[in-house]
């Protein structure tokens, strides 16, 4: 269960949407994972649900970014999201995945009965008035849609596929994935101080094929190292501990905050918590068919390098449910078609926006990763004449300012310099 279930749990739960959030593995509360950035719309979603402080109180601020080479030249440098909140009037936080998954897991109403774990979904039957979700228990669940939060190899998404295609065109062949790894990545956090690393600065190196991002938050150090791929896959694949070990060796002199190289980090992992993961992008052409619809990284998925994929992820939750919910204001049980309809407008909305960011994350990791023979030299120019904040601000405003929130709880959200695109002067909330 990764963010945006529980996100959409959350969402459900508050339009008076009832729901059960089905769980794969044995615990929903793992202390495993990648550090999250959670971006000021984000912030402003929880906010709206009543549960910011929760999530802040488990937080680190981070303040600035520093860029520099893999081999330790400084590039250049900025209070980047000091700046961000001034416009948008929330900070830019981090925090591990599992801290996030906590914090949404242990706010979340009538969690004892919305969440089942041991939950592995073998089919999911349609017919005309609902759904059967079949596990591999034997048990079975009936409900009137399901919204699949099955991650990037989903199989609904693969499904989805299925349906939506004349299948005497395609035959027996397998759907193909849209989601497409050109770059790995090791990830891991160590709990050891080191009081040289500056707390909450976010630190990225630029190289030859090669990038780090990393942090130092108040419970760990998180670090991701990325390498490009010498052709792109799309197959899902899992890696043996030798060669975790093996790319971290590899990987071993890549400067991962200023004056620190992955060997001096790497020795103090929590092993468990290391991993070396293909990192995918992707946009699915289709993210429904009947009562069938996709959120998150089963819609779109896009690289660690913009960290925004647990803020998309979200957004488009935030729009499904306001969809949803409309739609049952006008009719208590709605058609197949009525369903389908309210599916359209989310996807339709999304899109844009979601290729938007992803077009970003394509650019920042080729620009990182030097990819092409100038972009080394454009990115020490660059780094020697730009406003690291003017330049992200031009970047991410125009990104985050027109986020979606729930259109149906009226909160008194913060501001900044920056007006939000959608004001949080909702009409009166009522319940379904």
């Amino acid at each position: 269960m990764g963010p945006a279930g529980l996100f959409t749990a959350h969402g459900l739960t508050a339009a008076g949407i009832d729901c059960i959030v089905l769980e794969m593995q044995r615990e929903i509360v793992r202390y495993k994972g990648a550090l999250i950035v959670l971006w000021p719309p984000l912030l402003r979603l929880l906010d709206q649900l009543g549960i910011y402080e929760s999530v802040k109180q488990l937080s680190t601020p981070i303040p600035s970014k520093t860029n520099f080479t893999h081999s330790g030249e400084p590039l250049c440098s900025g209070d980047v999201f000091v700046a961000l909140e001034h416009e948008l009037g929330y900070p830019t936080l981090g925090l591990s995945r599992g801290n996030l998954i906590r914090a949404l897991y242990e706010t979340l109403p009538g969690r004892a009965t919305k969440v089942r774990v041991n939950a592995n979904v073998v089919n999911v039957e349609t017919h005309k008035d609902g759904v059967r979700v079949h596990l591999a228990d034997g048990s079975a669940i009936d409900g009137w849609i399901v919204i699949a939060g099955d991650g990037v190899h989903s199989p609904t998404r693969e499904l989805i596929q299925r349906l939506g295609h004349d299948s005497s065109a395609t035959g027996d062949l397998k759907p193909a994935n849209p989601m497409v790894a050109n770059f790995m990545s090791l990830f891991g956090h160590t709990r050891s101080d080191r009081t040289d690393i500056a707390m909450g600065d976010f630190a990225e190196s630029h190289g030859p094929g090669t990038a780090s991002q990393s942090a130092r938050l108040r419970d760990a150090i998180y670090f991701t190292v990325i390498k490009r791929l010498e052709k792109p896959i799309s197959d899902k694949r899992s890696f043996t501990t030798e060669e975790v070990n093996r790319f971290a060796q590899e990987m071993s002199d890549v400067t991962i905050f200023p004056g620190v190289k992955l060997k001096e980090i790497w020795p103090l992992r929590e092993e468990s918590n290391a991993v070396l993961l293909h990192q995918e992008e992707g946009l699915a052409e289709k993210w429904h068919h009947g009562r069938i619809v996709l959120v998150g990284d089963a819609a779109h998925k896009m690289t660690s390098m913009n960290g925004q994929g647990a803020l998309s992820a979200v957004l488009s939750a935030t729009v499904l449910i306001n969809s949803l919910r409309a739609t049952l204001k006008k009719t208590p049980r709605p058609s197949t078609q009525e369903l389908e309809a309210a599916f359209t407008q989310y996807e339709a909305s999304r899109k844009g926006a979601i290729k938007a960011v992803l077009d970003l994350g394509v650019f920042l990791s080729r620009f990182i990763t030097w990819m092409g023979e100038d972009t080394e030299a454009m990115d020490r120019e660059a780094s020697r004449d730009l406003n690291v904040v003017e330049d992200s601000m031009s970047k991410l405003l125009p990104l985050f300012v027109p986020s979606p929130i729930f259109d149906f709880i009226p909160f008194e959200g913060k501001q900044g310099n920056t007006p939000w695109g959608v004001e949080s002067k909702s009409p009166i909330r009522a319940r379904l």
